[in-house]
C-alpha cells in the first residue's frame, strides 16, 4: 500500500437507516480499498437513541448538543463500539475486505479534552497515529467508531465529523469524505455546488444559503483544508462512492 493515496471517509446520513444504500457503499468501498488506503470513521446517532429509550436514559441538549452522562456514554459505547462498529466490519469483511474493527480510545489512538457542559462529551486534541498506521502498512482497512478517552482514559463521545476531521488532518489525508442526506452544498435554488472554494464558504453562509447543520460542517471542511487535507467531499451517501455526487470543496 506504499505512496497509495489515502481516503479518510465519515459514514452515517441515511445509510445508517437504508440498508441497501448502505450495502452498495460498502460494496463500493471494497474496491476502491484495494487501490487506495481508507480510515472509515462513524457514529450511529439512530442506534445511540434507540438504547437510550430502551434503556428510558432521557437525553439532554444544551445548545444543541447532546450531553452525555455516565448512563449515557455506556449506552453510547454500547450502541457504537459493539453494535454499529462490529456490523460495518462484518459486512466489509463478507464482502472482502480486510476490516477491523477498533474505537478511537484502542491504541489510545485519539486523545479528547472534555468540551464544557456536556458531561462525557470530548473534541480530540492529539492522534496517535501508531495502531493506525500500522493497520494500513498491514494492508488492513480501520474501522473506527467515535468512542475516545481523554488523557487518564476516561471514555467520551465525540462527534465523528470532528474525529473524521482530526484524522484526516493528522494522516495528511488526500481526500476527506462525508457522506450525509444531501448531494452535497446546495446553492439558493436548491442545486448541488459541484465545487466550492475556500473563500467564498464565509460568503454563503452570510447570504443565508447555507444553514442549519451545515454551517458547521463547512466550517470543519474549510479548518481541514487549511491543515493540510487535499480536498473535502459532501455527498450523498444512499448515491455510493464509485461516482461521487456531492461538493468538492477546495482551496
Amino acid at each position: 500500500m506504499k505512496n497509495k493515496k489515502l481516503t479518510v471517509i465519515k459514514f452515517g446520513g441515511s445509510l445508517t437507516k437504508n440498508p441497501k444504500a448502505q450495502d452498495k457503499f460498502l460494496k463500493e468501498l471494497v474496491v476502491i480499498s484495494k487501490k487506495e488506503k481508507i480510515i472509515l470513521v462513524h457514529g450511529g446517532g439512530p442506534e445511540i437513541n434507540a438504547l437510550l429509550n430502551k434503556l428510558n436514559i432521557t437525553s439532554k441538549f444544551i445548545n444543541g448538543l447532546r450531553h452525555t452522562c455516565a448512563a449515557g456514554l455506556e449506552a453510547v459505547e454500547m450502541a457504537l463500539s459493539a453494535k454499529v462498529n462490529k456490523m460495518i466490519t462484518t459486512k466489509l469483511l463478507k464482502y472482502g475486505a480486510s476490516a477491523v474493527g477498533i474505537s478511537g480510545k484502542d491504541g489510545a489512538s485519539v486523545i479528547c479534552k472534555p468540551v464544557k457542559d456536556l458531561g462525557f462529551v470530548g473534541e480530540p486534541v492529539k492522534i496517535n497515529k501508531h495502531l493506525i498506521d500500522t493497520l494500513l502498512k498491514g494492508n488492513f482497512l480501520p474501522v473506527v467508531s467515535s468512542v475516545c478517552a481523554d488523557a487518564k482514559m476516561q471514555g467520551l463521545n465525540v462527534n465523528a465529523d470532528s474525529l473524521a476531521s482530526a484524522l484526516a488532518v493528522a494522516f495528511k489525508a488526500d481526500k476527506l469524505i462525508f457522506l450525509t442526506d444531501v448531494a452535497g452544498v446546495l446553492n439558493a435554488d436548491k442545486k448541488t455546488i459541484p465545487e466550492l472554494q475556500l473563500s467564498k464558504i464565509n460568503e454563503l453562509i452570510k447570504q443565508g444559503v447555507v444553514t442549519g447543520g451545515m454551517i458547521p460542517k463547512i466550517q470543519g471542511c474549510a479548518e481541514s483544508i487549511k491543515k493540510g487535507v487535499k480536498e473535502v467531499w459532501i455527498i450523498n451517501g444512499a448515491e455510493g462512492i464509485k461516482k461521487m455526487k456531492g461538493t468538492v470543496i477546495k482551496k
